[in-house]
């Protein structure tokens, strides 16, 4: 049983959820990279003011000794303060912006209580520590909402992936979230906006294989069913000796002879077609010459095509055109194309197929002059059981619609091209190139 988008996309979500990464231990405790952070922050702080002091302020030696300590206990008395309030905050308070003001919050109340302490110790004057708190409180309001307003940016921005994320384990897999920054959380919406992609893709990707799934199913119900009746009613009949004379009983064997060897190619052509999307195929590669090959496959073809009054011609014209192929995967190939040329193009046509090397590569093209395409179903035929127009009908041309299906799986196979194209010869050409080998194949592929 398949499962839907949302179903896919929580999959996803838990396996990367669980995957987190480990915080590193020191001596059986762990530290946070934060914690890490904030020390080494102070650490380098504290240095910092004493170096100053020694060479700015020009402090005394008893000085610095006390300077040292007062930042450090305060240092450490601001962080473990700061930490459980955090802490306990966390628990509590559940808005991200409420957070990032409360630790901003925390940090100016450390402020406070450090200027407020040196004060005291210089010993200021009420006046002037009535002023210097009256300047904190302001400095600390307007710290505040500005620490709120950044904030609320970050948190809205927080909120359009959570709605985008919502949606999209909906199953809106067009969801995306756009208006990608340069910060992290742009980044984040940006690698967002590139897994949905890819998810609407593979969902396209798998409709598209169930629906050529069912496709398949049904088109080979219909082929094997028709033959299969057809030599079920010919054997019931001569076993109810409906059919007696001895003319029609070898008449009726040959005709179910002649519907096993269908249903005998349609199998072999799905067992091949099954290897080529499986990626199971084999290739007895080898250096060939395919102009000879295709003189091979004309005169395979010459008594059926004098038998049609259809004009057979190979126009090869290239010496020495090597590749590197599977030789009886290709010659395949080529009677599939010459047979299918042969069987729509009437009698008194003409069929032409020819070989040259252009660019690096070995161009092959089959021409006939029948009824041909239209021009929207040129690429369609390769599809396997495609039932093109009644005059290309595989009904009517006695095929189970898999030999270009199975043709394109074995030239892309050999790292090559197909397409159909109209021929001028007014019915429809079949063309494909395949990397040169040896001196042909210093130029690039192209078309």
């Amino acid at each position: 049983m398949g499962c839907g988008p949302a179903e896919g996309v929580s999959r996803v979500i838990g396996q990367d959820v669980r995957q987190q990464p480990v915080a590193p231990r020191f001596g059986g405790i762990v530290l946070a990279p934060g914690w890490l952070v904030l020390a080494a922050t102070l650490l380098v702080a504290i240095v910092l003011a004493l170096v100053a002091a020694d060479r700015v302020l020009g402090a005394q030696r008893r000085d610095l000794e006390l300077l040292a300590w007062f930042l450090s206990a305060s240092g450490v008395l601001s962080l473990v303060v700061g930490a459980a309030v955090i802490r306990w905050a966390g628990g509590r308070v559940t808005s991200v912006r409420r957070r990032l003001a409360l630790a901003y919050g925390v940090g100016l109340v450390v402020a406070l209580v450090n200027v407020l302490t040196t004060s005291a110790l210089m010993f200021l004057s009420a006046h002037d520590l009535g002023l210097l708190l009256l300047l904190l409180g302001f400095a600390a309001v307007i710290s505040l909402a500005f620490a709120y307003v950044v904030a609320g940016a970050l948190t809205s921005q927080i909120q359009q992936l959570s709605s985008a994320a919502r949606r999209l384990a909906s199953g809106e897999l067009q969801t995306r979230v756009g208006h990608h920054g340069a910060d992290e959380i742009g980044q984040l919406a940006a690698s967002f906006d590139d897994m949905a992609e890819r998810l609407e893709q593979a969902f396209a990707r798998q409709a598209a294989l169930e629906a050529s799934r069912r496709e398949l199913i049904t088109a080979v119900s219909h082929d094997l069913r028709t033959p299969l009746a057809t030599t079920r009613a010919m054997v019931e009949a001569m076993a109810d000796r409906v059919v007696t004379d001895p003319a029609e009983v070898q008449r009726y064997l040959g005709l179910i002879l002649q519907e096993t060897h269908h249903l005998s190619r349609l199998i072999d052509d799905l067992f091949e077609l099954s290897q080529i999307d499986s990626g199971a195929l084999r290739l007895q590669r080898m250096p060939i010459d395919i102009a000879e090959l295709v003189s091979e496959t004309v005169a395979a073809y010459e008594v059926a095509a004098t038998e049609r009054s259809i004009q057979l011609v190979d126009e090869s014209a290239c010496e020495g055109c090597r590749v590197e192929a599977d030789p009886e995967r290709l010659q395949r190939v080529l009677r599939n194309l010459v047979d299918n040329a042969l069987r729509h193009t009437p009698p008194g046509g003409t069929v032409k197929i020819g070989v040259c090397a252009q660019a690096g590569d070995i161009a092959v093209a089959v021409d006939d002059s029948g009824p041909g395409v239209a021009e929207v179903e040129l690429e369609r035929i390769f599809d396997r059981f495609y039932r093109a127009e009644p005059s290309r009908h595989r009904k009517h041309a006695g095929g189970a619609g898999l030999g270009l299906a199975i043709a394109r799986g074995l030239i892309e196979a050999h790292n090559g091209r197909i397409w159909a194209e109209r021929s001028a010869l007014g019915g429809m050409a079949v063309r494909m190139r395949l990397p040169a080998y040896g001196h042909f194949a210093a130029a690039p592929f192209q078309k």
